[in-house]
């Protein structure tokens, strides 16, 4: 027969499992998208969601020699990053406009491959996740073009 005070021991462990469990369970969506012209200029834009609220966005751009599936892959992966490091007892949803990263089996080039395994590796099965959304239902899709063109007004500006 337990104790009095090993009772309430085990009260205590079981509401603090209870609550982590319940900060667990909320669900982070993270939006991405990135866009790539023609001179390796890429946006990035990212927008997270905790039920149905937008709790942060940004958008930037950078330059980039890849391709745009690769570019996407890579910003997959930055966003399961940004996840762990920012919000690390949520479940997350990284939604992305680029179906081969999320649907790709055998990617076709070495840098994809690669792009694609950085995403996989940092998934966990249940916990951080990566799915497909329309365009038109990515809310990152005008971020990226945003970022793209701050990068593109950045060069003007240095070359005057």
């Amino acid at each position: 027969m337990l104790g009095s005070s090993e009772i309430l021991a085990w009260r205590a462990a079981r509401q603090a499992k209870n609550r982590e469990e319940c900060s667990l369970r909320e669900c982070l969506v993270i939006y991405v998208d990135a866009a790539l012209d023609k001179h390796g200029r890429a946006g990035c834009g990212l927008a997270v969601f905790v039920r149905g609220r937008a709790v942060y966005t940004e958008s930037f751009g950078f330059s980039h020699l890849g391709g745009s599936a690769q570019l996407e892959a890579h910003v997959c992966a930055g966003a399961l990053d940004l996840a762990a490091a920012r919000w690390p007892y949520h479940r997350v949803i990284v939604r992305t406009d680029c179906a081969p990263v999320v649907r790709s089996r055998m990617p076709s080039s070495d840098s994809f491959r690669i792009a694609v395994h950085e995403v996989r590796e940092r998934c966990r099965r249940g916990w951080r996740v990566v799915r497909y959304v329309s365009r038109k239902a990515n809310p990152a899709h005008e971020l990226a073009r945003e970022g793209l063109k701050s990068l593109s007004k950045q060069q003007l500006l240095a070359a005057a």
